[in-house]
C-alpha cells in the first residue's frame, strides 16, 4: 500500500494546507467519507480520488500515513478494516477474542507494513496493561504485555472507545488518552510509556461518560493536546527530556511532560464571532470539537454544530471551512478527523475559492462495498 506525503496547515501565504475528514454516519448506518483540502488562503477542497460512501455500517476508528482503520461486519461477525482510500485496496482483519472489554484501538503504518493494536481492559497482568497486536507481515494476532510500566490506570470495561480521543500515530507511536492519563506506545520495541493528561483528574471515568471534547495532533514533528471544558479551550505541547534542560528533573517529566501554548476563553472568543456562535449560542464543552492544530501557522480547526471553522491566535480572526446538515439536534452524526491522506495532483477537487462554501453532505460520490 502506497501513501504520498502529506500537506500541513496553514493561514499564511505559504502553501500549507490540513487533510481534514469528515465521516458523515446516515441514519440508514450507511456512510459517507469526505477528504478535504484546507487552505485558508483559497479554502476547502473536495477530494474526490479518496472520497467515498458506503452501505455497509463501519465507524472510524484510526487514520493513519494515507491508511484507514475502520470498524465494521463481515457477514454476522465483527471485524476491522484497514482501507486505502487511494489505492481503494482493504484488508479485513477478524477480531481477535479477548477476555476483557477492548477499551482503544490504534493504527500503526511505515509505508510498508501495519500493525493494529488494541488495549483490552481486566487484565490480570502484573501492571493491569494487554496489547493484542496484528501484524500486516505475519497475518496474526499476538499479546503483549509491557514490562516497562510498572502500573497502569484501571481500565473499565464502561470506558467506551467511542467516548474517548481517536488515537495518533506520530513519532514511530501509538498515542491513546485513556482514563486521564496518555499512553504511548512505541511500535519498535513495543514499549509503553504513561504520562498524567494536563485536564486529569481523580474522578475521570466519570468525566469520561460526558461529551468533553478532545483531540491528540500532530504539527511539524509534535504531539499537542487539544480540549474544550467550560472555561474554553486549550492547547498543551507534549515535552521532551531534551526539550528545556534543567527546566524539571526526570521524575517530573516522566509525571507531567506538558506545556501550555494556548488558552483561549468562551467570554473572550464568541462576542468577537457571534455570526459563528449566535446570539442564542450557550458554551458547552460537547458543542466545540477541536479537530486539528497547526503550530507553524498557529491554527486551530474547531467543529461547532453545523459547521467547521478555523481560528487564528496570532490574529484572533476565525473564517468558515466548511458547514453540515444533520438531523434534530443531533450532528454527532458527523465525525471530523485529521488525515495525512493525500490524492495525486492531478485528481478532481471540487474548490470553493473563497466563493461558496463546501456542504456536507455531497450529494454524489463513489460507492464501495467494505
Amino acid at each position: 500500500m502506497e501513501t504520498e506525503n502529506c500537506h500541513t496547515v496553514g493561514t499564511t501565504s505559504l502553501d500549507i494546507s490540513v487533510g481534514i475528514v469528515c465521516h458523515y454516519q446516515f441514519e440508514n448506518g450507511s456512510s459517507q467519507l469526505a477528504f478535504m483540502d484546507v487552505e485558508s488562503e483559497r479554502g476547502a477542497s473536495l477530494d474526490h480520488s479518496l472520497s467515498f460512501s458506503t452501505e455497509n455500517f463501519v465507524q472510524t476508528l484510526a487514520f493513519c500515513n494515507g491508511l484507514i482503520l475502520l470498524s465494521g461486519f463481515s457477514g454476522d461477525q465483527s471485524c476491522y478494516h484497514v482501507f486505502n482510500p487511494l489505492t481503494k485496496h482493504n484488508v479485513m482483519i477478524p477480531q481477535t477474542s479477548t477476555q476483557g472489554g477492548v477499551v482503544r484501538v490504534g493504527l500503526a503504518y511505515d509505508g510498508d507494513q501495519f500493525e493494529v493494536v488494541l488495549v483490552e481492559a481486566g487484565s490480570s497482568n502484573s501492571n493491569g496493561l494487554k496489547l493484542h497486536v496484528f501484524s500486516s507481515d505475519t497475518g496474526q494476532w499476538r499479546c503483549h504485555y509491557p514490562t516497562n510500566i510498572t502500573s497502569a490506570p484501571s481500565l473499565q470495561e464502561l470506558e467506551f472507545q467511542e467516548l474517548g480521543t481517536p488515537p495518533l500515530y506520530a513519532n514511530s507511536a501509538i498515542h491513546w488518552e485513556i482514563c486521564g492519563y496518555l499512553l504511548v506506545y512505541q511500535v519498535q520495541g513495543s514499549h509503553c510509556a504513561l504520562y498524567e493528561l494536563p485536564n486529569y483528574f481523580d474522578d475521570w471515568s466519570w468525566q469520561s461518560t460526558l461529551s468533553y471534547r478532545r483531540s491528540l495532533c500532530e504539527s511539524g514533528g509534535e504531539v499537542y493536546y487539544c480540549y474544550t471544558d467550560f472555561d474554553g479551550f486549550h492547547i498543551w505541547k507534549l515535552l521532551n527530556e531534551e526539550e528545556h534542560p534543567g527546566f524539571f528533573n526526570y521524575c517530573d517529566y516522566k509525571r507531567f511532560p506538558w506545556k501550555l501554548v494556548h488558552s483561549v476563553m468562551h467570554q473572550v472568543l464568541m462576542p468577537k464571532h457571534q455570526n459563528f456562535f449566535g446570539s442564542s449560542f450557550v458554551w458547552e464543552p460537547y458543542k466545540v470539537a477541536p479537530i486539528a492544530y497547526n503550530e507553524q501557522a498557529q491554527i486551530i480547526y474547531l467543529q461547532l454544530p453545523g459547521i467547521v471553522v478555523a481560528y487564528n491566535f496570532d490574529t484572533g480572526t476565525m473564517g468558515s471551512v466548511c458547514t453540515y446538515s444533520y438531523p434534530g439536534i443531533n450532528f454527532n452524526c458527523c465525525s471530523f478527523f485529521s488525515s495525512t491522506a493525500s490524492g495525486p495532483h492531478h485528481a478532481q477537487r471540487d474548490s470553493t475559492n473563497g466563493q461558496s462554501e463546501l456542504n456536507l453532505p455531497i450529494a454524489e460520490m463513489e460507492k464501495l462495498t467494505l
